[in-house]
């Protein structure tokens, strides 16, 4: 059940990421109490739990100081806007906190420009990202180890989830919501808010590169839910039928807006989230198949040999021998 969550704001946090993500969150809240008698301790902090001001200059009235936060079911830290350079050094005591969070497998999620805090903390090396695609270049110039996903709206890996934008946020917890709470709060959170905050948002992110450099909303939306389901078992009906259209147009304009099938697409998620396994974790080949979808472990890693030239016990050592081999700092 899901008791508690964190939202972490700093001055120059954007009001609308911090508003909309308190009142979904408080949403979820009335209506699993409701259900189960157990709301959800939703608790807003600052660094030294201070007020402070979103970057339009609203006033932001913490809950609590970082510190005071003992246990939670889920991190959410809010875009921010502006330099960030100086923010993040003003924020030095929230990236140990991270860590601790992180060390214990609880789920962080960064709503866009927010990656900038987990990268800071040294979460993100070497795992894939994603962030506002106002702040792609900086973000990627900053932070040379992150391996910055300009095609993704969502990424997840290890527990830390980036959005690149609001409405890709929104999918997160959705999805969070639904595993920490219960499928029936996580559904009732995307009919109230996803699908009328989408219509409102349309083509948000059409600045983005490669399979999302397009301008179908609806195959947009397919996509942004992929990159969080990929592990379900899913069809292309269904898939279609989310977007309320026929399997024949829809195979149709996936293909023309991505040059993807539909599940060409969904297996280079899969394939692609299996190499943050094997990377960041020490789950065996049939353990990495099984958590990205694949009942059959052989057929995973042939399409895995097929996308990165080695099989999966190959490509795994071969990593593993580069890092250690990595010179260390001092």
């Amino acid at each position: 059940m899901l008791k508690h969550v964190t939202l972490f704001a700093s001055e120059n946090t954007m009001g609308l990421s911090m508003g909309l993500t308190h009142d979904v969150l408080k949403f979820a809240s009335d209506l699993q109490e409701k259900l189960f008698g157990v709301p959800i301790a939703i608790k807003l902090v600052t660094i030294d739990g201070q007020p402070t001001t979103t970057f339009s200059g609203l006033a932001i009235i913490p809950d609590c100081a970082l510190a005071d936060i003992e246990e939670t079911d889920l991190v959410v830290l809010h875009s921010v806007w502006g330099d960030v350079d100086d923010l993040l050094d003003k924020q030095a005591a929230l990236y140990p906190k991270l860590r601790h969070w992180h060390a214990q497998g609880i789920p962080i999620m960064a709503a866009a420009t927010g990656a900038y805090f987990l990268a800071q903390a040294g979460l993100l090396d070497d795992r894939m990202s994603t962030t506002h695609w106002h702040k792609q270049a900086h973000f990627a110039k900053s932070f040379p180890k992150v391996d910055v996903r300009t095609d993704r709206f969502i990424t997840a890996t290890g527990e830390l989830y980036c959005s690149a934008g609001l409405n890709a946020g929104i999918e997160i917890i959705v999805y969070l919501v639904s595993r920490l709470s219960c499928a029936q709060v996580g559904s009732a959170i995307e009919h109230t808010f996803l699908v009328d905050f989408k219509r409102g948002v349309s083509g948000e992110m059409t600045s983005l590169n490669h399979q999302t450099h397009h301008q179908d909303d609806e195959i947009l939306t397919i996509q942004q839910w992929l990159e969080i389901h990929f592990a379900e078992s899913v069809t292309v009906t269904e898939m279609a039928a989310r977007i309320n259209m026929s399997v024949r147009t829809f195979k149709r304009r996936f293909k023309d807006a991505t040059g993807e099938t539909p599940l060409g697409y969904l297996q280079q998620l899969r394939v692609e989230q299996g190499k943050e396994y094997l990377k960041h974790s020490d789950k065996s080949a049939e353990e990495v198949a099984w958590a990205v979808g694949y009942q059959d472990p052989g057929h995973f890693n042939r399409l895995f040999k097929r996308t990165y030239g080695k099989n999966i016990a190959h490509w795994r050592m071969d990593y593993r021998n580069r890092v250690h081999a990595a010179p260390r700092k001092s």
